[in-house]
């Protein structure tokens, strides 16, 4: 069939309550096509397409609601119309694997995957985590100490999602008694999606503070601090000063913050 008069649109399908959104696409040249086949008796200059969404307005002008979305390719030229999912011929670079990314619009945080289906690998759209949740791809190891700064708490970690917005995963520590500080996680490599977060207890005051690795709207429990894990000291306006970690049945994190009471540490130090 020549490209001279077509019509092209990208469907996007709810799977559950079938609600549709048509969005136009750029058709590109393609010269040559076909040539083999009819001789030139047809031309497919017109053959191809581009399209992009923005799921803050595909929604016809509104932001999509969550759910499964299917993406199909309705094709009309003249007076043949067919609509065809897309996704299982692409080429040998396009990858079919799962990729979530964290979009965030206004005040909105949400998460978007898109990925394959089983068996025909045909593209879809996840949008508020109906198959892919956001928790499981984002994973801490106990802290440390870091290296070469013996007052800066170290938590290591891995974050499997394709991009979220700068600066928005993060640690949050509260000491329950109104005080927070935030901590932003940074690359630990150019590429791979290994973070680093760094905590300068020397800026926290007195308290017992536990945390949160947050990301927008989600948030996981940073890992217990180990037992055998050295108090760090500093001074502070002439006094000394000390963090360790504190163990607690269930308590999961938690930093004793404190000034060293000298009456006590003399007395430990006099006593046989």
């Amino acid at each position: 069939m020549a490209t001279d008069d077509v019509s092209t649109a990208l469907v996007l399908r709810e799977r559950d309550s079938g609600t549709e959104y048509r969005l136009p696409v750029t058709h590109t040249k393609t010269p040559g096509l076909g040539a083999d086949e009819d001789k030139g008796r047809f031309r497919y200059e017109r053959a191809g397409f581009e399209a992009s969404v923005d799921i803050t307005t595909a929604g016809g002008g509104s932001p999509l609601p969550d759910g499964l979305w299917d993406i199909s390719l309705a094709i009309g030229a003249q007076g043949i119309s067919r609509e065809v999912r897309i996704g299982s011929r692409r080429d040998a670079e396009v990858s079919g694997a799962a990729t979530t990314h964290i979009v965030g619009h206004g005040d909105e945080t949400r998460a978007v995957t898109l990925y394959t289906t089983e068996p025909h690998g045909n593209f879809t759209l996840d949008i508020g985590e109906r198959k892919h949740a956001v928790l499981p791809q984002l994973s801490l190891r106990s802290p440390r100490w870091a290296p070469g700064a013996a007052t800066e708490l170290e938590f290591a970690g891995r974050c499997a999602l394709a991009s979220v917005p700068e600066g928005a995963l993060a640690v949050h520590l509260e000491d329950g008694r109104g005080g927070t500080a935030v901590f932003p996680a940074r690359p630990a490599s150019q590429s791979g999606g290994d973070f680093v977060v760094r905590v300068p207890v020397t800026g926290l005051r007195a308290g017992l503070w536990r945390g949160q690795l947050r990301l927008g709207p989600w948030a996981s429990d940073l890992p217990p601090m180990p037992a055998n894990l050295a108090p760090a000291r500093w001074r502070r306006h002439g006094l000394p000063w000390y963090a360790k970690p504190v163990r607690e049945r269930e308590a999961g994190f938690a930093l004793r913050v404190a000034r060293t009471d000298l009456v006590r540490a003399v007395k430990r130090r006099l006593m046989p």
